[in-house]
């Protein structure tokens, strides 16, 4: 007779490929089989908790997608994403009857890529242009494109070609006196030459003999002004008459005027230099006036300027012509297509300043309309210097989306597979850069590589971390002690281990991602060694769990840290990570149906896991969500939840529970006031036997959880006890608040473990077990010494250890 002890489960489940591998360091923390038990961080074993059934999909027939949303402050939502729509839940069910239109077909839902900021999250990816999905009230919630603002771009045109604009987005024609061609000019000082600074031309008009004072421009009708641009006189730098401080104000009457944008500090001007300003403005006036209160420079008198050039907002200008001389350098020689329409281009004006287009209507390969945003064109001249949109119809848009140093980071279109960009520094829908270049600045950057490995993910780190199909590389500051920005970043390689596109998991500083195929998963950490990131596999010894390919992941912080995964038969997996402690758990489970989707959110008591099941219920293909529940933790042994699909009666004693619609035809338990009983759901109604009755039912599918030991060698003397036949012949188990659990081998009978004691109550289940449990096995000689560990039912499980003892054939 031998003993073996086995204290702890933190691997998990073996491959099969390993389980006669005894002299592995890992091999006596190991099972053969754990199917329906999770691995607990401190080492046992306990049955998973059950599912609770909140609601069937609004199509069954084609599927969904899970995406959660927190908002914070205990009001976290879970969204059902179906065939261009989304439905609202919380734990408690469906949100009112919420339901948006979406841009997304059931097919790219899994390729959706999305991250949160307060009540807003981004989405990207399936080829659709970026949205904002919103939440404006409980039952209030929106979704539409996101707008973006200058860019980005591709790079810039070494064609010959050249773009040509009609107009220059100034509303105020080219004045020729205070009244001509139209509108009226008016100065502080009267002055008759006041229209000059509408003139386009250097120069310099004096607008004030003190050191405050103002121009006005009256439109014969109201215009939306959002930018203007003032020049410096053209002698400033002898007598500094520039204003430094001045409102920019909009009327519709004269009389009554609106700050739009104020300036101070404005000062060192050079003769003739130019400075722009832009500001926030949905409102149309037809008085726009510069007012300034210091000016006239050291003297503070003959207060002057330049010239002022205002900017209409571009979405209410009529688009005007752009034409091209030739196709070469647009869009690969094939010239301007429809599904350019709404891309942006960016043209250097004759001043060597930026400006940005948005295409309005295509008219030809050669010819668009287009409205010009941000600052009006110096002029019509024709550019060769120019820049189309890198996210477009024609292009594609990104695929994927992350935080990164307080920007909103995009990658990957069809077009550069291998482009990153970063918006501006908490200016999300920007993506300019300045004429000189600031550190608040947008960023792109282009993945390195020698060949094409496109971008499947990015996570925010200290670094931004980029996932590619071929290597994982992070992009980060160059010069520690400089601000992140666009002349200060440096990629660096991390792995050549690269990625698909399920986004990975962050687990503290860890990094769980999983490789291009989806048969293995790798954890990314830091090691001190090695000065960097490493990548090493974390399921190699349990690589047949993975064999099918993954379709996704999720991650339960609380209360086991557990990693989520599915594969495309639908067979999910858990992972019990806690690195600190060595518990690498591997263990699978079986929910009655196939999981196609897992999603997980912050809940009341711990992290819930919502999931997609699909079930044949009554012979039809039917899907739900559910919500897994917490294992049992304590407490009244009524109160646990181990039924899958379930659903929970609390009240007075009844009999008869019904509103089963979504298990009909079913086998079920009903796990009434403690007690387990077996039932047919018919016409969605259930009754307990012999008239029985219960405060406290809960009906749902069985779960049979098993455990099953590895085949562990005895010492002998003639050598190893490989393939010698073997028995058990007692076992004693350690348990934690227990209700139920078999044991025994495969090949006979497996036998309760949890009793009727003397001293218990008449009438009521057995109490929960907390201690050693001991039973004599009947075994064969053919079942090779490995102890099997069952649990089925409404009630608890918990194995801390197992010692059992074994004879071999002499």
């Amino acid at each position: 007779m031998s003993y073996q002890l086995q204290s702890t489960f933190s691997r998990g489940e073996l491959d099969p490929e390993l389980i006669y591998r005894s002299d592995l360091e890992f091999f006596r923390s190991s099972l053969a089989e754990c199917r329906n038990f999770i691995t607990l961080k401190r080492g046992g074993l306990r049955r998973r908790g059950g599912t609770k059934f909140i609601a069937e999909l609004k199509d069954s027939s084609s599927g969904g997608w899970l995406i959660p949303f927190e908002f914070g402050n205990g009001q976290y939502y879970m969204l059902e994403f179906g065939d261009y729509y989304f439905r609202v839940y919380t734990n408690a069910g469906r949100v009112g009857s919420v339901e948006v239109s979406t841009p997304y077909a059931k097919t790219v839902l899994s390729k959706l890529k999305f991250v949160q900021s307060t009540d807003t999250l981004f989405i990207t990816g399936g080829g659709v242009r970026p949205h904002a999905l919103k939440r404006l009230g409980e039952t209030s919630w929106t979704i539409e494109p996101m707008e973006f603002e200058d860019g980005p771009f591709l790079d810039v045109n070494i064609s010959a070609t050249n773009l040509a604009p009609s107009e220059t987005g100034n509303p105020v024609p080219d004045m020729v006196s205070n009244t001509a061609p139209s509108g009226v000019v008016t100065s502080s000082n009267s002055s008759s030459t006041a229209w000059q600074v509408f003139n386009r031309s250097e120069g310099k008009v004096i607008l004030s003999a003190g050191a405050s004072g103002w121009v006005r421009y009256q439109f014969p009708a109201a215009v939306v002004i959002d930018a203007y641009m003032l020049q410096a006189p053209s002698d400033n730098s002898q007598n500094d008459d520039m204003p430094w401080q001045w409102n920019i104000e909009g009327s519709n009457d004269g009389a009554g005027w609106t700050i739009l944008d104020t300036q101070d500090g404005q000062d060192t001007w050079a003769s003739s230099e130019w400075r722009e300003y832009a500001f926030h403005n949905e409102t149309a006036y037809t008085q726009y006036r510069l007012r300034f209160t210091q000016g006239g420079g050291s003297n503070s008198d003959n207060s002057a300027i330049g010239q002022i050039v205002f900017h209409q907002a571009g979405s209410t200008q009529t688009p005007f012509d752009l034409i091209a001389s030739d196709v070469a350098g647009i869009n690969g020689g094939a010239g301007f297509i429809a599904s350019d329409t709404g891309r942006h281009l960016r043209l250097r004006g004759s001043d060597g300043f930026w400006r940005w287009l948005k295409i309005a209507e295509i008219i030809s390969p050669t010819a668009v309309k287009v409205q010009v945003f941000g600052q009006t064109l110096p002029d019509t001249a024709a550019q060769s210097i120019w820049r189309l949109g890198a996210w477009s119809e024609t292009t594609g848009w990104p695929d994927t989306v992350g935080w990164h140093k307080n920007r909103l980071a995009f990658a990957g279109t069809n077009a550069e597979p291998q482009k990153v960009w970063e918006s501006q520094t908490e200016d999300f829908n920007n993506f300019a850069v300045s004429h000189v270049l600031q550190a608040s600045d947008a960023v792109t950057a282009g993945i390195l590589s020698g060949q094409v490995n496109r971008i499947q993910w990015l996570i925010d780190d200290n670094d931004l971390i980029v996932g590619t199909t071929r290597a994982v590389r992070s992009l980060g500051k160059a010069t520690a002690q400089d601000p992140y920005g666009p002349e200060n970043v440096e990629q660096k390689p991390e792995t050549n281990f690269g990625t698909n596109g399920i986004s990975p998991i962050k687990v503290g500083s860890v990094l769980f991602y999983f490789g291009p195929y989806g048969t293995d998963m790798r954890e990314l950490a830091y090691d001190l060694s090695a000065d960097g990131r490493v990548s090493q596999s974390v399921s190699e010894v349990q690589s047949h769990l993975f064999r099918k390919g993954l379709s996704g992941a999720c991650y339960q912080q609380y209360p086991d840290s557990i990693i989520w995964a599915w594969d495309v038969s639908g067979n999910a997996i858990g992972f019990t990570y806690e690195r600190q402690q060595q518990v690498y758990g591997m263990h699978r489970h079986d929910f009655g149906g196939a999981i196609e989707c897992m999603a997980d959110l912050s809940g009341a008591r711990s992290d819930e896991v919502w999931m997609i099941v699909k079930r044949t219920i009554n012979g039809e293909t039917r899907r739900y969500i559910e919500i897994m529940q917490r294992p049992f933790l304590g407490g009244q042994i009524e109160d646990a939840w181990h039924l899958d699909c379930a659903a929970f009666y609390e009240g007075a004693a009844v009999s008869t529970v019904s509103g089963l619609d979504h298990l009909e035809g079913k086998e079920v338990v009903l796990y009434a006031d403690g007690t387990d009983y077996a039932a047919t759901v018919v016409d969605g109604t259930v009754s307990l036997p012999n008239g029985r009755t219960a405060s406290q039912i809960l009906i749902g599918l069985d779960v049979q959880a098993r455990a099953m030991s590895l085949p562990y060698p005895v010492n002998t003397q003639d050598g190893s006890s490989t393939g010698r036949k073997m028995r058990i012949d007692n076992c004693r188990i350690a348990v934690l608040e227990t209700g139920t659990l078999r044991g025994g081998t495969e090949r006979t009978y497996m036998d309760e473990l949890i009793h009727y004691e003397a001293g218990d109550a008449y009438g009521e289940p057995a109490p929960l077990r907390s201690g050693v449990v001991e039973q004599i096995v009947d075994s064969s000689w053919e079942d090779g010494g490995q102890l099997a560990l069952e649990a089925s039912g409404g009630k608890p499980c918990t194995i801390l250890a197992l010692n059992f003892g074994r004879d071999m054939e002499p």
